[in-house]
């Protein structure tokens, strides 16, 4: 992230909780990055690389889509944005840039496809209870209609979020707030720790809308497909709470309370709430027992399943 941008953002107090549901929150997406891929090949190229149907994209609005290796493990999840004159946005966790670009750049070859690593250049503002409109930089975010995206340039963003917060009664917060409201929604994000662990189904991937079946071949499609038609996954992401003191690793297991030698799943978001911790989990298979999970940190801390599909 860019400093001038980081500082402006720092200075503010910005809440880890929503406080009032009803008031525009405005948030520094500080954890995203954008990879931009252009040129005239490039939505054919990317067609060939991604689990989303990029014919069907319409600028605008956002997809959500995920980038896998040959065997069909998850890489990375994003969201894509759809440009003028070929030129696409992959909204992806900052930390998977690097690798992401390195390994679509192998595949490259030949084509008019050029990658750039935006995240120096462009800002990303969240924003909760905003009025979506169509004005430049404005993107709605995925299928909600509470939330949207801000994406521009610093000085751009930067006088946005100025104008905002002085025309209105805002809550600024901060990245935890919004991945709360990612986690509530299921929608996952991976970083260097949980890349290349999962196969799209596993995180839902399939029922947010972010896989085309019909699309034909692209990078881990084989492995995808099969998972599809033949019903072999059995893992399933689920929405949970623990402690709001708890403290783990990023890539924390999770055990049976009964018997903490036995490895259900693992924890692939947080976000620490005023109440509770908010989880996103993924488990081998679809608890018998809700009432028998805990972390496996030092404490281990219960977890309490909110949602399941």
């Amino acid at each position: 992230m860019n400093n001038h941008w980081n500082d402006f953002i720092e200075a503010r107090n910005n809440s880890d909780t929503i406080i009032d549901n009803n008031l525009l929150s405005i948030v520094a997406l500080k954890n995203l990055g954008v990879l931009e891929v252009s040129g005239s090949d490039a939505a054919v190229f990317l067609q060939g690389q991604t689990t989303c149907d990029i014919n069907q994209l319409e600028e605008h609005n956002p997809q959500l889509g995920a980038y896998c290796n040959a065997k069909g493990r998850t890489i990375s999840s994003f969201i894509i944005i759809k440009k003028p004159n070929n030129i696409f946005y992959l909204i992806l966790s900052a930390d998977l840039i690097a690798p992401v670009q390195k390994k679509l750049q192998m595949y490259i070859l030949r084509a008019a496809v050029t990658l750039i690593d935006q995240s120096e250049s462009l800002c990303i503002l969240g924003l909760y209870n905003y009025s979506l409109d169509t004005q430049d930089n404005i993107y709605a975010y995925l299928n909600e209609n509470k939330r949207c995206l801000f994406i521009a340039d610093i000085n751009t963003c930067q006088q946005f979020f100025t104008n905002l917060i002085q025309e209105n009664t805002v809550q600024l917060i901060s990245s935890n707030a919004w991945y709360a409201l990612d986690i509530l929604t299921g929608i996952p994000w991976l970083n260097s720790n949980t890349t290349e662990l999962f196969v799209p189904q596993m995180m839902n991937l399939d029922k947010l809308g972010a896989i085309s079946f019909e699309k034909g071949c692209y990078t881990g499609q084989e492995v995808v497909a099969r998972t599809h038609y033949l019903g072999k996954n059995k893992r399933v992401m689920l929405t949970a709470t623990c402690n709001a003191s708890a403290t783990f690793p990023e890539t924390c297991s999770i055990t049976e309370q009964a018997d903490a030698n036995v490895i259900l799943g693992t924890v692939i978001s947080s976000s620490q709430q005023t109440k509770n911790t908010l989880l996103l989990i993924i488990l081998k298979e679809h608890p018998k027992d809700t009432n028998n999970l805990q972390l496996n940190n030092k404490n281990k801390d219960a977890i309490n399943i909110i949602y399941s599909e």
